[in-house]
């Protein structure tokens, strides 16, 4: 698990010898040559167009082609020629495109493997031996990369100068075949590339030449390169072929799409997050990207294309300390500065553009004059790359421009890895904290009869409950709503309540459930029978789903800039850990703010817990009825959790049981909710629910001096529950501030003990709690504080992210963040 922080020094080694574009000697650059068709040479049920690539821990994937669809999807392989002491079983596909029928496509995962050991292999259990070496576990270790490949004369001039120089990995960033929906090419550069493929891994990444979309007839894009060059996305935990990362040695490598969805709410946007979150540069020093676009380029070929993908990721980059982004695409070569955001950042990434492979469209020879100051070296001519890591500290890049008959050096530097630096979003990082601000009173300028403080919650399998508030106690307790604006098939009754405190009467809160609904869906609706018209979208029936958190909300201008923040971003469900209103028995805070949330909390569902600003129990005028403003408003789904009271329960949705837990109401082993906690953590199914989430008002484990100890005899009568039940994560408010601690039970780190996050920090009036015990436990993770919010988004039954946005005046930002697994 990997913490983002803020770069507080840098050091990058450009040395000599490093040649400078006149110090080489001028080309004449070569135009582009015709296509190399290879034919198939051997039997139908021999192998053909064999690569390997890695795949995981200490394994390869061997992919083969045969003819005859009778041919086993078997490789048998050892340590010495002829003789196979081992042998795996692996899968097969095939695919139709108009009118062409690939082979049987075999892809067999073999391991364990030796690390930088050869080893002998047969496909098929027949036809030709093959062999290749392993990658070493240890530096020093060398990457040959080029791009946009294609098949011409050029191609093979450059795979010819790669083949005369050993190397460890060969790293390609899109464009391999430039078959373009011609199907034989894709079989012509599988057996191009196997004297080569076939020796060392092979990993790609899609181009815009992969795509092979063709409208009307065929509609699946990626249909050969996904049947073809099965990368280890699955090891990688990516959903996707089309975007992994591998580590080998000491080097991570992340290869990303450029022609699938990149922007902030796309999969493979989270999955990035969740990747390089993970990434530990103690293990693995050194991180390269591969994407095909280039996000820096002065070349008129292209220009922009990569730009929309930068906005959406280059902070993922710049946070995570990545090394080099290599990319293809514009057939040159280019290399430049450190850089961030259009500017030279020695904290930033030496991006290298290598689209140079031999295609057979040609070079691009037309850059843009006078050159960038951020660009260091450009020439357009087909050649090749070479990126040797030496040690956890150090790598020399080269670029090897192609002769007739040789290859010629002639570009070069030293760099210097940025593992040492810490990350952009580092707790130290200096924040001026702003002080609390006065309450944001909200008035209702509806008339008497309209609904206002509308707001939705889960109410059960399939069902929602509506809950807003009439002057009017003549309006009824109804809910009109369906599928499309304005258009309301269904219809249902519910009941209301009202209270008073003090001389304070409310007015007349109506809470009606409707259902069933279907997952993932907006539904429009009216209440009461007229007023405006409001929409939600109820949550999905699968992964992924995300949760937005924020505790202690209050209505101040910092409420505002929270409920901003999390409005800029979809969510699914809504967890508050108590301490709503700050209403402290001041009832028409209530209301305003019942009509702050309206925007939010009538369009997602917001499921809430108590806190101790709800108690509002006022000795003898009360007679000591505590909750009576947040029972009546905030109706949550107790009943259909099998609770007594309102104050605790539990919800499911997609594959995550949510508890929601009552700091301020019995808690020992003898009472109500201890037993109803007991008995509902027996009935979860982690095979239909894998996640389970508890919040509660009172942090458990927090090393802030404010509300010091509080939590703790809660701590001692449940926290055996929730380490037998394996919770995964547990939310809490009190304290106004973030906090984040390491799997922990018992005061003591422990993996299968829950994450506990205190979030208390949404923006309440009273301000923030800075006195943080010193030194730091080592049982906290992440501490800080300021205002801010969550993003629990859990992308499978197996992987969550889990981010922190710390807010500034008019965006926010991410200052924490973490991946987590079961």
């Amino acid at each position: 698990m990997k913490l983002f922080g803020l770069c507080l020094s840098f050091t990058i080694l450009f040395l000599c010898p490093f040649l400078s574009q006149a110090n080489v000697p001028e080309l004449s650059r070569e135009p582009p040559r015709p296509i190399v068709f290879v034919p198939h040479g051997r039997t139908k049920s021999d192998p053909q167009q064999v690569h390997i690539s890695l795949a995981g821990k200490d394994h390869m994937r061997v992919t083969y082609i045969t003819e005859d669809k009778k041919v086993e999807s078997v490789v048998e392989y050892g340590k010495q020629p002829g003789k196979y002491d081992g042998k795996a079983t692996g899968e097969s596909t095939s695919y139709k495109y108009f009118f062409y029928s690939s082979g049987k496509i075999h892809h067999v995962k073999i391991g364990p493997l030796q690390s930088n050991t050869n080893y002998y292999y047969r496909c098929g259990c027949n036809g030709p031996e093959f062999s290749f070496k392993t990658p070493p576990s240890t530096f020093p270790v060398e990457f040959a990369i080029v791009g946009d490949l294609g098949q011409t004369e050029w191609t093979a001039a450059t795979l010819s100068q790669i083949k005369s120089q050993d190397y460890d990995v060969f790293l390609l960033p899109g464009d391999l075949s430039y078959a373009d929906t011609h199907q034989p090419l894709w079989d012509s550069f599988g057996r191009l590339v196997e004297p080569l493929a076939s020796q060392r891994p092979w990993m790609v990444t899609e181009g815009n030449h992969e795509i092979e979309f063709f409208p009307i007839i065929e509609h699946t894009t990626f249909k050969s390169y996904n049947a073809r060059w099965l990368m280890p996305h699955t090891e990688s935990l990516s959903d996707s072929n089309l975007y992994y990362s591998f580590d080998v040695a000491g080097v991570h490598t992340v290869m990303l799409g450029s022609y699938t969805d990149f922007d902030s709410d796309s999969d493979q946007y989270h999955w990035l997050q969740a990747d390089l979150a993970k990434v530990d540069r103690k293990m693995t020093p050194w991180i390269v990207v591969l994407v095909h676009a280039p996000w820096y380029n002065t070349n008129e070929a292209h220009e922009g294309e990569g730009e929309s993908m930068r906005e959406a990721m280059e902070s993922l980059l710049f946070s995570a300390r990545v090394d080099v982004v290599f990319a293809g695409h514009v057939h040159a070569y280019e290399r430049f500065k450190r850089v961030y955001n259009n500017k030279a950042d020695p904290c930033g990434p030496i991006y290298i553009t290598i689209g140079d492979g031999g295609n057979r469209e040609g070079l691009a020879s037309s850059f843009k004059k006078p050159s960038s100051p951020l660009s260091v070296f450009r020439k357009s001519s087909f050649g090749h790359g070479r990126l040797k890591v030496m040690d956890g500290k150090k790598a020399h890049w080269s670029w090897h421009r192609n002769n007739d008959s040789n290859s010629l050096l002639a570009d070069e530097v030293w760099l210097e890895s940025l593992s040492t630096l810490p990350s952009s979003n580092n707790r130290g990082s200096k924040f001026t904290r702003p002080p609390p601000r006065p309450d944001f009173i909200v008035s209702n300028d509806r008339p008497k009869s309209h609904p206002q403080q509308v707001h939705v919650s889960l109410a059960g399998k399939d069902h929602m409950r509506v809950t807003y508030t009439t002057d009017d106690m003549n309006v009824a307790s109804m809910v009109e709503y369906g599928k499309h604006p304005k258009v309301y098939d269904r219809k249902t009754a519910g009941e209301f309540t009202s209270y008073r405190h003090f001389f304070y009467s409310s007015g007349k809160i109506h809470h009606v459930k409707i259902g069933p609904l279907q997952p993932n869906t907006i539904y429009y609706y009216r209440c009461g029978g007229h007023g405006e018209e409001f929409s939600f979208k109820t949550p999905p029936s699968t992964f992924p789903i995300e949760f937005a958190v924020a505790g202690d909300l209050g209505q101040s201008d910092w409420t505002v800039r929270t409920l901003a923040q999390i409005n800029k971003r979809n969510f699914d469900v809504f967890l508050l850990p108590g301490d709503l209103s700050y209403a402290d028995s001041h009832q028409p805070l209530w209301d305003s703010f019942g009509r702050l949330m309206e925007t939010l909390a009538s369009t997602r569902p917001w499921m809430v817990t108590e806190g101790n600003h709800e108690i509002e129990s006022y000795p003898i005028v009360e007679e000591h009825i505590s909750f009576k403003a947040y029972n009546a408003r905030w109706l949550m789904p107790h009943v259909e959790s099998l609770s007594h009271s309102n104050l605790y329960y539990s919800f499911d949705t997609a594959g995550v049981h949510t508890v929601m837990l009552g700091s301020y109401t019995h808690f020992d082993s003898r009472s109500d909710q201890y037993r109803w906690l007991q008995a509902d953590l027996k009935k979860v199914d982690r095979k239909t629910t894998p996640w389970l989430v508890v919040v509660m008002h009172t942090p458990w484990y927090s090393t802030n001096k404010a509300h010091e100890g509080e939590g703790e005899s809660m701590r001692k009568a449940m926290e055996r529950l929730f380490f037998l039940s394996h919770v995964d994560i547990v939310f809490a408010g009190h304290i106004h501030t973030y906090e984040r601690f390491r799997p922990v039970y018992k005061n003591k780190a422990n993996q299968c003990g829950p994450m506990y996050i205190t979030i208390g920090d949404g923006g309440n009036r009273e301000g923030l709690a800075y006195s943080f015990y010193k030194p730091r436990s080592r049982l906290s993770a992440f501490r800080e504080s300021s205002f801010g919010h969550g993003r629990l988004r859990i992308i499978n039954e197996k992987r969550a992210h889990w981010s922190w946005h710390r807010n500034q005046d008019n965006f926010s930002v991410i200052a924490d963040q973490v991946c987590t697994e079961l």
